[in-house]
């Protein structure tokens, strides 16, 4: 197939999921493809097994020669727009694009996008989950949640049988800042909260980089917003607007209302109810994920799906490991994992999910954010702090004086420590705030050593 790319050096800007997908697409479209990464070929073996044997490799840094003698630069979610060999592309006039563009580019699927601070990937994850239940059609479910959409459009080229009629996506702001020609045909921005500052500089520039998921949407399109977000709920869209809310009733959307003592999520368009159902009847607890069923439920009309139908089986749907996952009840004390919370928005909401008090074990590597943020939440709702990771003193400062604190050198002793300060009727939450790389190699990990530490704790209650 003619594709533009034929016979074109590309060169693919980090090694990981997303550029070894990118290299694997670019090399069926026949460019000329060379990876460069700043570790070390000892660090790379195994992605240099899993990259196409075409494909040339360069380690550690490179001269700005390197990124400006290519007809295309095409760089993973985790290298920073700024990063000199990029800008050194882009001075001399070098197409500079991620692997979601590229992908993008030659997939032919329509796609359903979500972004948002918090809630991506079990709103991703239930819209598939709609969709394979209503449709009896799975729908291809990839982006940043661990699947990239290069592998998609891989099949397209090589003109693999495709049985997907639509692609669900998580989108994050580092895949959105090299968008260009990417659209969705329904888009969905969840909520924005502090994170990634360390990479943004500052909200106004994290909040427009999200903001780019709508950029190319028409009136054919759907936008799906949080119409409770300050600056969502002013943002002009093309796409026909629905907002999800659980503080007022929109024209078009979603909303929770309460009804005598049960909440109650309503769909509606104008003054027709289209759907209802009890909040008690779901798998998934906390209020957030209220407002991630609306947006989930929202987005799935746009496939087609009937609001009831979809409401409906969204109910069966149960929260992924390390969101907001119960564990274990021990003397009373019941623990959670939401090692998922890798910023204050998250952790907000999940405090905001127990009626209970709670003890709470946070830190890791903090991502430029200010903890203080948290400072309400904690005031209100935490009865003791344990802290761990790099950040632990600048949390220790920044909340200490909200609620009784003490350090912790590790998991198991963070687990140990809370469980001397709950009582019985308390809940102990992990809800990082902050990335886990300093302590471990992702979120999942983390969320494992909890899981084994309470597992831990329970078998010394035993003994004992």
């Amino acid at each position: 197939m003619e594709n533009g790319l034929r016979d074109k050096s590309v060169l693919v800007v980090g090694a990981g999921e997303s550029g070894l997908a990118a290299a694997r697409l670019l090399e069926a479209l026949s460019a000329q493809v060379t990876i460069v990464d700043q570790k070390e070929p000892e660090e790379l073996a195994a992605a240099k097994e899993m990259a196409p044997k075409s494909v040339e490799w360069l380690f550690g840094e490179q001269p700005d020669q390197i990124y400006q003698n290519t007809d295309l630069v095409v760089v993973s979610p985790g290298v920073a727009y700024d990063h000199p060999g990029l800008v050194a592309a882009r001075d001399v006039g070098r197409p500079v694009i991620g692997e979601m563009e590229l992908a993008f580019r030659f997939q032919k699927l329509p796609i359903i996008a979500i972004t948002g601070s918090n809630g991506k990937t079990t709103s991703t994850s239930l819209v598939g989950h709609i969709l394979t239940k209503s449709t009896k059609e799975s729908p291809f479910i990839g982006g940043n949640i661990g699947n990239p959409l290069a592998n998609l459009a891989y099949d397209f080229v090589n003109e693999n049988l495709i049985s997907y009629k639509w692609a669900v996506i998580e989108v994050s702001s580092f895949q959105l800042e090299t968008v260009d020609l990417f659209k969705a045909n329904a888009a969905a921005f969840l909520n924005l909260t502090p994170d990634h500052l360390d990479r943004h500089g500052d909200m106004a520039e994290y909040f427009r980089a999200k903001c780019r998921i709508f950029q190319r949407q028409t009136s054919q399109d759907l936008s799906v917003i949080n119409e409770d977000d300050p600056l969502l709920a002013i943002k002009r869209v093309s796409g026909r607007r629905f907002g999800f809310s659980r503080l007022k009733r929109p024209g078009f959307g979603g909303y929770v209302a309460k009804v005598g003592e049960e909440e109650v999520l309503y769909l509606v368009d104008g003054s027709k109810i289209l759907a209802e159902a009890p909040w008690s009847a779901f798998q998934l607890t906390g209020v957030h994920n209220q407002e991630n069923v609306l947006a989930a439920v929202g987005l799935t009309l746009a496939a087609g799906v009937k609001p009831d139908k979809a409401l409906e089986v969204a109910k069966d749907f149960a929260p992924g490991d390390h969101r907001l996952k119960f564990v274990a009840e021990i003397n009373g004390v019941r623990y959670y994992d939401d090692s998922k919370g890798t910023n204050v928005g998250a952790v907000a909401r999940a405090l905001d999910s127990f009626p209970e008090s709670v003890i709470l074990i946070a830190g890791g590597r903090g991502k430029g954010l200010d903890f203080s943020y948290l400072w309400p939440w904690v005031k209100r709702k935490v009865n003791g702090l344990v802290l761990i990771g790099e950040s632990r003193e600048k949390m220790r400062q920044a909340l200490g004086g909200a609620a009784r604190s003490c350090m912790a050198n590790s998991m198991e002793d963070a687990v140990i420590k809370a469980s001397e300060l709950a009582s019985p009727g308390e809940i102990v939450l992990l809800s990082p705030a902050c990335a886990s790389f300093d302590m471990f190699k992702n979120y999942k990990e983390r969320g494992e050593a909890f899981v084994q530490a309470v597992k831990n704790l329970t078998k010394k209650r035993k003994k004992k």
